[in-house]
């Protein structure tokens, strides 16, 4: 099964979101705002992020 790793640094105005695969490869690096779609978007990516890793996140 591959491992991901996920994690979120949330700030006054934005969040920060990075994704790592077990090697330690960035899979993705986003900074969004914290009002809006965004944030429901980028949590909707990594659920399909650890599906294609082959576990939830």
């Amino acid at each position: 099964m591959a491992l991901i790793w996920a994690g979120t640094d949330i700030g006054k105005t934005h969040r920060h979101c990075v994704v790592l695969d077990g090697d330690g490869k960035r899979l993705l690096s986003r900074r969004v705002l914290n009002d809006g779609d965004e944030p429901e978007l980028l949590g909707g990516l990594l659920n399909v992020l650890g599906g294609v890793a082959g576990g939830g996140v």
